[in-house]
């Protein structure tokens, strides 16, 4: 049963859900049908070029330059161009409508089942997911610019849900179609090997290699080769821009590395970015175990996965960042199983992501413009203000390190079936 605290807060929170339902439908829903959807959706525009390119026959990467900072065209692999392409069927808005659509359906259906797999049925499950999806700045801000990352969270959302049922070979599917969309989830094979998950290590492989197979098919090989020679590296460079939340983009900024403008990376930052990204890497890597352990814990594992994909990762933005609600529903979970005192510290650092990514971040998004930060960096204060603006990344590297200790610390409850194999045990018994 919730605990009291919860259950006194359930009518609270069905209003809070069904008032967020409403402003959301006003403004991703009938908005754009009436044409008042006043949002840049500049991502979206890429897509929709891409797929507009590959209709008349040529490449997906057509308009794609590494001149900015942010980098500018279609990013992702071959098999996401595969995945927008039906979108050159339809005319400029229409396209919109339909993309905006799909990609909030896609966060609302993953932020649900993740609640409906993390906590426990007496808690207000589906009133939490709608929060997550259409109040976490992070994910509306997805709505807003038109990314991809809802469709790539709703997979991640189903592997979660997949991993801690033990299906592996569901799960190993799911992220390899995650990875053929966007290159990150590619890390989680570290994970399935790690918990000695050999189907779903074959599954997650072998699901990449196919996707890869179908998109180098419709976009062709020249297209693919682009991707690979030009694309990718430009992903992987050291980019300081204060939208990057990634280990590497905290380093890059302590260099005060390609903020502004593109510059040559410096060994001492490429070799920082490496060790970093291997670090949280290792950090996750570290924690699974092949034994048993309950639901909860494998959610904590999967959720701390998801957060070092983040946080290792050559640039992640801001909007990326929507994948943290499956962590922060994982450490819920965690509470709800154990209770507040016993997840204090977790808990804590989970707070303090929630305050960061939902409140501060956005706040300072909205009073800053490009002017703004243009003219602080003619100032002494610039530097100290780069660093500041690595708050994000600092504090999901705290929910990382929190994770981390707890699962590597959490001895098998006494009812465990690996403890109920123990020689000790069965002597007794």
């Amino acid at each position: 049963m919730a605990p009291a605290r919860v259950r006194r807060a359930r009518p609270f929170l069905v209003l809070l859900a069904a008032g967020a339902s409403i402003v959301a439908l006003r403004s991703f829903g009938l908005d754009p049908l009436t044409g008042h959807f006043g949002a840049p959706f500049e991502d979206f525009a890429a897509y929709l070029g891409a797929a507009r390119s590959m209709a008349a026959g040529g490449s997906p990467y057509v308009n794609f330059s590494s001149a900015p900072v942010t980098e500018a065209g279609f990013v992702y692999p071959p098999f996401g161009a595969l995945l927008i392409r039906p979108l050159a069927l339809l005319s400029a808005h229409p396209a919109m409508v339909v993309w905006l659509w799909l990609t909030l359906a896609c966060a609302v259906t993953g932020a649900i089942v993740v609640a409906r797999t993390a906590l426990p049925s007496s808690w207000p499950r589906v009133e939490l997911a709608v929060l997550a999806a259409i109040a976490f700045a992070p994910a509306t801000y997805n709505y807003w610019h038109g990314q991809i990352n809802p469709v790539i969270f709703l997979l991640l959302a189903i592997s979660y849900w997949a991993y801690v049922r033990d299906r592996q070979v569901t799960a190993g599917v799911l992220l390899g179609l995650a990875a053929g969309i966007k290159i990150a989830p590619v890390i989680f094979l570290i994970i399935l090997i790690r918990r000695r998950w050999w189907r779903g290590t074959a599954a997650m492989a072998s699901t990449g290699v196919v996707t890869l197979a179908l998109g180098t098919l419709t976009v062709g090989g020249g297209a693919t080769i682009t991707f690979f020679t030009k694309v990718f590296p430009g992903l992987n460079r050291a980019t300081g821009w204060i939208y990057d939340q990634s280990l590497g983009g905290a380093i890059s900024r302590l260099a005060d590395q390609s903020v502004l403008v593109v510059q040559p990376t410096s060994v001492l930052v490429q070799v920082a970015n490496v060790v970093a990204a291997l670090l949280v890497l290792g950090l996750a890597a570290w924690v699974i175990r092949p034994e048993w352990r309950s639901r909860e814990e494998r959610g904590a594992e999967f959720g701390l996965a998801i957060t070092a994909m983040l946080l290792a990762g050559g640039i992640a933005w801001y909007p990326h960042f929507v994948h943290l609600i499956i962590p922060l529903f994982c450490v819920l979970g965690l509470v709800a199983a154990r209770g507040w005192r016993a997840e204090r510290s977790t808990a804590l650092a989970a707070v303090a992501v929630l305050v960061v990514f939902g409140l501060v971040a956005p706040l300072a998004i909205s009073d800053l413009s490009m002017n703004g930060i243009v003219a602080i960096s003619r100032t002494p204060a610039w530097w100290p203000f780069l660093q500041l603006c690595s708050l994000p990344c600092a504090s999901a590297l705290w929910m990382a390190i929190a994770l981390a200790r707890r699962l590597q610390w959490e001895p098998s409850p006494a009812d465990s079936p690996a403890r109920a194999e123990t020689p000790a045990v069965r002597a007794t018994a």
